[in-house]
């Protein structure tokens, strides 16, 4: 029976790995006499921190050859679950840790897009990049064979378990050897120091909004500030974000970068991201919204459809400049935000009720596709349809 591993790289799992490896007697009996039928999986959806990449290279990598594991790594294959996975690398003797994905990317996907990470309920884009990835992959390789599914969940994430126990059964079997042994978060990271003498980081996206949680703040602004030109890649996906819509943000809903601006020692990381944003191609993009009304009740919003196109191409000055004439053409003030960091001309506010619609041009970096659903044109007319009423300046 096959013993499958899901490795996300933090403390809690590769704990979990070195104690198997190291020491035979915490193994299930299905790991004994030897690993020949363990496998260890990992699905990259292209933004993990290079720190934390390193240190599985240096530390856990040669535990896995050591030892004949094998090493697996996926990612997602495109944007619909047709266009299915691919396997980065399938080895007993890894080496590379692959953290840039393949082709098809969640930073991909979010600037494309013109969004960043959700900080709302599930955690959407891990189960799309990671647990769906890793799902087809032993899916493929296992078909309907039992197999023993093994996660880092630890002793404090109780409600993970529960959550997660009834999934997949009956060929997959869920263990979680952490919980059985009783280690915490804490446990895991002094027990890797033991081995290794380092502190292992929490494995997260660049971008993972829940990295910011209260708990752990301090820690994650420290990261972007120790890796300055990872930390550029999600400030240019927030501020392209923002750009289109000034109510995203990193933060659920606010900005990563004005919590970086208000924390000494993020001075060297914000004029690298001013410095990228000036040296990147930049568009005008025109954004309209339609808001419906949800079930019939004109005070409360329903479906929201966007509609995103690129009018030009430019430079950041020559499409602020293209902006400027816009504001003037119409006669109206160019808006520029809150902070002064963005440009945006409104064509029409959203109103107080529903339905109700949204128009704007702004300027942002290329990095989006031009986006419009066939469902775009009936919502928009529905929009516009809607009576006059207190506009909303948002």
């Amino acid at each position: 029976m096959y013993v499958v591993v899901s490795y996300g790289m933090g403390a809690d799992s590769t704990a979990l790995l070195v104690e198997w490896l190291e020491r035979p007697a915490s193994r299930p009996r299905e790991l004994l006499p030897d690993l020949s039928n363990l496998i260890v999986i990992t699905a990259q959806p292209g933004q993990e921190w290079v720190e934390t990449a390193m240190l599985v290279e240096q530390h856990i990598y040669p535990l896995l050859a050591k030892h004949r594991v094998r090493m697996v790594q996926v990612a997602r294959a495109g944007p619909y679950e047709r266009d299915g996975i691919v396997v980065l690398d399938d080895t007993r003797e890894p080496i590379l840790c692959l953290t840039t994905g393949g082709t098809y990317t969640l930073p991909g996907e979010m600037t494309s897009n013109a969004t960043v990470p959700q900080s709302g309920g599930r955690r959407t884009h891990s189960i799309k990049f990671k647990g769906w990835a890793i799902d087809q992959w032993m899916t493929q390789t296992i078909g309907d064979e039992p197999y023993i599914h093994v996660l880092g969940y630890e002793a404090n994430e109780l409600e993970r378990v529960l959550r997660d126990g009834p999934l997949g059964l009956p060929n997959r079997i869920p263990i979680y050897p952490l919980v059985t042994w009783g280690w915490d978060r804490d446990d895991c990271e002094w027990f890797l120091w033991d081995h290794f003498k380092v502190w292992w980081p929490k494995s997260a996206c660049v971008a993972c909004p829940f990295s910011f949680s209260l708990g752990s703040r301090a820690e994650s602004i420290r990261r972007f500030q120790r890796n300055p030109h990872q930390g550029v890649e999600a400030l240019v996906m927030e501020y392209l974000a923002v750009a289109v819509n000034p109510l995203q943000g990193l933060l659920a809903g606010k900005q990563l970068y004005h919590l970086l601006a208000s924390t000494p020692g993020s001075g060297p990381l914000l004029a690298l991201f001013e410095q990228q944003l000036n040296d990147m191609p930049w568009a005008v993009y025109d954004v309209r919204r339609a808001y419906a009304a949800r079930g019939g009740d004109h005070t409360k919003r329903g479906t929201t459809r966007r509609s995103l196109a690129r009018l030009a191409v430019g430079s950041r000055a020559e499409t602020v400049a293209r902006l400027e004439r816009a504001a003037h053409l119409r006669g109206c003030r160019l808006d520029i935000g809150s902070d002064g960091r963005f440009r945006r001309v409104w064509w029409r506010h959203r109103e107080l009720f529903y339905p109700t619609a949204q128009h704007l041009l702004t300027a942002g970096p290329d990095l989006a596709d031009d986006k419009t659903l066939p469902a775009f044109a009936e919502a928009w007319r529905a929009g516009l349809r809607g009576a006059p009423q207190l506009s909303l300046a948002i």
